[in-house]
């Protein structure tokens, strides 16, 4: 018994779909691998990103810490000067004393030589 042309012309016909079957899964395959791929360097890139990122706001966090310390260190030392109602008082006793009857300007630039000349200054 020999095969009809029909049946072997079928036979060729689904030998060349499943070739093209074939190639087409090849290709399929590729492609998933190469999306994945990507996928994986992309994953790569953020990760790295994101470890910078990290460390930025750390470093950042540490920055914001000694500001914020500065700023308490400079609030302790305001607190040490005086007031505004204070130095208006002192002015007013000033203006009441008028030291400038006590001393002439030639006693005061005398005064202040030594003392910017004394240990005590510098």
């Amino acid at each position: 018994m020999e095969p009809s042309n029909d049946v072997v012309k079928n036979i060729v016909e689904l030998r060349e779909s499943l070739k093209i079957f074939d190639q087409r899964l090849s290709q399929l395959k590729d492609t998933v691998r190469m999306v994945d791929q990507n996928n994986i360097d992309k994953y790569n890139e953020l990760k790295e990103i994101l470890r910078n990122l990290s460390s930025d706001v750390s470093s950042n966090k540490a920055k914001t810490l000694e500001i914020e310390d500065a700023i308490d260190r400079l609030q302790k030392q305001l607190e040490k000067f005086a007031k505004l109602q204070d130095v208006k008082i002192i002015d007013k006793y000033l203006s009441f004393i008028d030291p400038s009857r006590f001393l002439s300007k030639e006693d005061v630039i005398k005064i202040v030589e030594e003392y910017m000349s004394s240990k005590k200054w510098g």
